[in-house]
């Protein structure tokens, strides 16, 4: 796969392998001398990973399949610990992610390679992205992030070798299948693959008409099974997940999210950031001008459309921008661009400033630095805030109510995989019953939470009581405090103090 005699895919690897152990350190030291996951996202997937192993298919609460994850492939990756010792997930969990983010930068540098970037430039394009913050994060959250950056630049590579040799080959509809099965992003970037092929090889279609229908046949077959899943069950074919944290077509962009994205991509690194920005109004220009570099448009395409349709789609940069953190390798590649042919034609002006390589590719390294540091140490405050809340209290069930067989919450990941009880979703993940309270007034959509958790036998309720201001409003006499675990500095969870409610049924009244 590598060039044995290229050196810089070993400073590659040099440079990823001490970001990681500079990351685990920080997390271990900030934690107390601990490990976990930054996110209860990743806990979740390993409560679908553990029934998956045990032969439930995509089972959160044993017996009730549900499409509640939007990465069912991740799923299956993670189950296979499961079938040696259950032990052995966190260990495994951050073995996969680190080796697709160090293919993810390994296929960064052979992809400025293949776009005609000079060798010293290709190597500082990977590694800008080993020293992503972000992307170093995601590495160790357990989380699918890594594999999905991957797997789209390969397509990227495939998709710039066929429009070298002008012959569609069919393996990118299956590569396109299965990174859908990993993020649904895909539908998007596989549109724009065979949109920027279409007009690429325009002038080839005859001779390759079969091979682009079949690839993207191919490409609907791999995705499809999921989607049709989740619309036997739920009756949409979006998993629950895009109705649980409210995504909708707006007529306007979110402008909150907007500028939290800006401000995301400027902590990663503000040179790139700029140089982005640049080679997108170049970008822009050229397409009006007509004059598009073909090996850039889907690059562009993706770099641009993915922030603008999450706005009026999806607008959410919680958990530090995650779904945005795939467009990093292919901004680090637009942007290591413009800057080789800025410092090449500096060579030809007077533009003395421009003359400093050296220092000039110094000071943009020096500000991936200061994003790596802000984001080891989030890595560590998120890992413990995760143990020092969810886990925490998935210990005190254990420890405090191990005949209960089932609770009902609003945060499912680390405290249904530790003690392993069937749960009601307050948030609807996984209990799809609860979107559907949401559409009622506000004035009936409590009574009937209330009755459906009395229903089905719920007596203790673990929630961030300010997301749900009508219910401890009207029921709060019934809910009785008997434990909460509270965070001085909270940098990931959805509240600060999580609490355990009893919940005292004698004392509920439905009008």
């Amino acid at each position: 796969m590598f060039k044995t005699t290229d050196r810089n895919y070993l400073y590659i690897f040099a440079v990823f392998f001490a970001v990681t152990i500079i990351y685990l350190l920080t997390e271990y030291i900030i934690t107390g001398y601990q490990f976990g996951m930054p996110l209860d996202d990743s806990w979740i997937h390993f409560r679908f990973a553990e029934n998956f192993a045990l032969g439930h298919f995509y089972e959160f609460n044993i017996g009730d399949p549900t499409p509640g994850t939007t990465s069912p492939l991740w799923v299956v990756i993670l189950s296979v610990p499961f079938l040696i010792s259950r032990s052995l997930i966190l260990p495994y969990a951050c073995a996969v992610t680190l080796l697709f983010f160090f293919l993810t930068c390994i296929e960064v540098y052979r992809l400025a390679l293949k776009l005609g970037f000079n060798k010293n430039y290709a190597l500082l394009a990977g590694l800008l992205t080993v020293l992503n913050g972000r992307l170093i994060w995601s590495s160790l959250s357990g989380m699918e992030i890594t594999l999905f950056c991957w797997l789209i630049l390969v397509v990227l590579r495939i998709h710039l070798d066929e429009i070298d040799r002008k012959k569609i080959r069919v393996i990118t509809g299956i590569l396109l299948g299965i990174a859908a099965l990993v993020r649904p992003e895909t539908y998007l970037f596989g549109l724009l693959y065979y949109f920027s092929t279409l007009i690429i090889l325009r002038k080839n279609l005859k001779e390759n008409v079969f091979s682009i229908v079949f690839s993207f046949i191919l490409f609907i077959i791999i995705l499809s099974p999921y989607p049709v899943f989740s619309y036997l069950l739920t009756g949409k074919p979006l998993p629950n997940t895009f109705q649980g944290q409210q995504g909708a077509l707006r007529f306007l962009p979110d402008i909150n999210f907007m500028n939290a994205t800006w401000r995301l991509f400027v902590k990663d690194n503000f040179i790139v950031f700029i140089l982005w920005l640049l080679g997108s109004y170049l970008f822009i220009k050229s397409v009006f001008k007509k004059q598009i570099a073909s090996n850039w448009l889907l690059i562009y395409l993706w770099i641009i459309l993915l922030p603008v349709i999450s706005a009026f789609l999806t607008p959410n940069w919680r958990h530090h921008g995650r779904y945005l953190i795939p467009v990093i390798p292919f901004i680090n590649l637009a942007a290591i661009s413009i800057l080789q042919k800025l410092l090449s034609h500096s060579e030809h002006s007077r533009l003395t400033f421009f003359k400093y390589k050296k220092a000039i590719i110094s000071f943009i390294i020096f500000f991936s630095f200061i994003g790596m540091g802000l984001y080891g140490y989030l890595l560590g405050m998120n890992v413990d805030n995760i143990n020092d809340q969810q886990v925490n209290i998935a210990n005190w069930i254990n420890r405090n109510l191990p005949e209960e067989k089932i609770i009902a919450l609003n945060d499912i990941g680390a405290i249904t995989f530790l003690t392993g009880k069937k749960i009601i979703d307050m948030e609807g993940l996984v209990t799809p019953e609860m979107l559907k309270f949401r559409r009622l007034r506000l004035e009936d959509q409590d009574p009937n939470v209330m009755r459906f958790l009395q229903k089905n036998n719920v007596n203790y309720l673990i929630i961030y009581p300010e997301w749900y201001s009508y219910l401890m409003m009207y029921y709060s006499p019934a809910l009785e405090k008997i434990y909460s675990a509270k965070l001085d500095n909270n940098t990931i969870c959805g509240g600060d103090e999580m609490f355990i409610f009893k919940i005292n049924w004698n004392k509920v009244t439905f009008n």
